[in-house]
């Protein structure tokens, strides 16, 4: 090839071969000329690719290292491992993966900062939490303005009213706000984000009765129903909501102990909210039978067939599994080479992004590059 060979083609032309591109080679092919520097971080650019990337996997895991590992369709069930496309140290120990939100994803650095971090570019921005009561948090982008929020919800010293303080940080003012009309109940880990919303559980005696709904563009909260539930019996519940193809999904694991043995049924049902916020659009989409020692089950990812990747707690460690609908059966998988992790680790889906954390109106100086 001729040394001009980019330098004659039409600049549209150019851009359509860098986008189809993986976001590392992207990284890469900045270094060669001034010229691929200022197309590769035009706005237009950045977002048409970030459009056409395909879902990545990340993970923090047990030693800090994080990792991240692209797939597309359907995954390789017979490899041991798969090789991640990215890996390396996090900058801040005891992190956790919470969630991702338009290329970014969001790290629980122990009780009281979370940190927002772009994986591709390795930048990171961490926030310091307004108090060591969180109970639950969040971060994603509203739905009309796209500017970006966490919301922190925490109880208030003992000897105070059991209302809860609602404070919510718009990134950029570099300053958490209190918000008046507290929530009502409590709402622990982080919430689901679905429709420029976070969801919670909500439980009364015992049992998940309502999701609470917090709107980033109003800022109000909101409720509408759980999913019903009709069994009986079931001494252990537990129940997670996640957020997959832009729906809710709501995961009750039940246990029903029918002797001093522990001998009986268990299983999760996983129902999924069809039509946004309508009580009456519950589906119950998969009924999985479970190891007796499972806590919890967390969808990951719906393949097109209906197939799952889930992690799963299972007594005091995470394993991921692959359930197959079709066959009704589970597969344990091990993606990354690292066995069973601690139930602390998380894996989630994110959409690898060129953005840089400078353009989001943050400041340089408040974004850590390592």
């Amino acid at each position: 090839m001729k040394p001009d060979f980019f330098k004659n083609l039409p600049p549209e032309i150019i851009s359509e071969i860098f986008l189809r591109l993986p976001a590392v080679s992207i990284l890469i092919s900045k270094c060669v000329c001034k010229r691929w520097i200022h197309l590769l971080e035009s706005d237009a650019f950045v977002k048409s690719h970030f459009a056409r990337s395909a879902p990545a996997l990340v993970v923090v895991d047990d030693s800090n290292q994080l990792k991240v590992l692209e797939f597309e369709g359907e995954l390789d069930l017979n490899l041991e491992s798969h090789d991640p496309l990215i890996k390396y140290d996090f900058p801040y120990r005891q992190a956790k993966l919470s969630s991702s939100v338009n290329g970014l994803i969001v790290v629980r650095v122990r009780f009281n900062m979370i940190c927002v971090c772009n994986p591709i570019t390795r930048e990171v921005i961490k926030l310091d939490l307004p108090s060591s009561r969180v109970s639950g948090f969040g971060f994603g982008a509203s739905k009309i303005s796209g500017r970006y929020k966490a919301v922190s919800i925490s109880s208030k010293p003992y000897g105070y009213d059991d209302k809860l303080d609602c404070h919510v940080y718009t990134l950029g003012t570099g300053s958490w706000r209190r918000l008046e009309g507290n929530p009502c109940v409590h709402q622990y880990g982080e919430g689901a984000f679905v429709n420029g919303n976070f969801h919670w559980i909500v439980y009364m005696n015992g049992e998940a009765s309502w999701i609470s709904c917090f709107d980033l563009e109003t800022e109000c909260f909101s409720f509408f129903k759980a999913p019903p539930y009709l069994a009986q019996g079931f001494l252990r519940r537990t129940t997670t909501l996640s957020a997959l193809s832009g729906c809710l999904w709501f995961c009750k694991v039940t246990s029903e102990y029918e002797d001093e043995y522990d001998t009986g049924r268990h299983e999760v049902t996983i129902w999924i909210m069809k039509e946004y916020g309508v009580d009456e659009s519950w589906s119950k989409e998969y009924v999985i039978p479970l190891d007796d020692e499972t806590q919890s089950v967390d969808p990951i990812k719906v393949f097109e067939n209906g197939d799952l990747l889930m992690l799963v707690e299972i007594d005091v460690s995470g394993c991921l599994f692959y359930y197959s609908k079709k066959t009704k059966t589970m597969q344990s998988i091990d993606l990354f080479g690292a066995g069973q992790t601690s139930d602390d680790v998380k894996y989630g889906l994110f959409t690898p992004t060129l953005v840089s954390l400078k353009t989001l109106g943050l400041g340089v100086e408040n974004v850590i590059s390592f």
